[in-house]
């Protein structure tokens, strides 16, 4: 993963100790799995990307089940901080 200087000055603050426990469990997953938990509700989704994230596993069927799938143009992971007016247009649901 590529990340630049505001994703690390992100993480400065914040325990080690936490954030292994969180890697650990994101790689464990869950069960069901989160795509199928977010196509399962029944209030207005929506899934944001960025841009630089790469190919959306499961988007079809996220769309199929009504998930707006909204990808970010000129960001990464970190969208709300590559850039921010989009994220909070999307949010806004004016995207």
């Amino acid at each position: 993963m590529d990340v630049g200087p505001v994703w690390a000055a992100t993480m400065r603050p914040a325990d080690p100790r936490g954030l292994h426990r969180s890697a650990v469990r994101l790689r464990q997953g869950s069960d069901p799995i989160m795509h199928s938990l977010l196509e399962a509700l029944t209030i207005d989704r929506v899934y944001l990307q960025g841009e630089h994230s790469g190919a959306l596993a499961g988007e079809q069927a996220l769309r199929a089940a009504g998930v707006r799938v909204i990808t970010v143009p000129g960001a990464g992971h970190n969208v709300m901080f590559d850039n921010p007016d989009a994220f909070a247009a999307a949010v806004a649901g004016q995207f």
